[in-house]
């Protein structure tokens, strides 16, 4: 009885797995005009720009620990 009601509760648990899906106004887009080299240059200055802010982030934490 146990086992049969832990079962139950684990399958509730776990979501269902889903495809990613695109929002509809990308829909339509032909992929194949797409400058996916250019796409993942700007996110990777995406990227840059957040490690830079996470090191903001960190400096000025360490900076108040230090002050108070």
């Amino acid at each position: 009885m146990a086992l049969k009601s832990r079962n139950e509760s684990s399958r509730r648990s776990i979501p269902s797995l889903k495809s990613v899906s695109l929002p509809k106004s990308l829909k339509n887009i032909d992929l194949g005009k797409v400058d996916l080299e250019a796409i993942t240059d700007a996110g990777k200055k995406v990227r840059s720009i957040g490690e830079q802010v996470g090191d903001v982030v960190d400096a000025t934490e360490r900076t108040r620990k230090k002050h108070k």
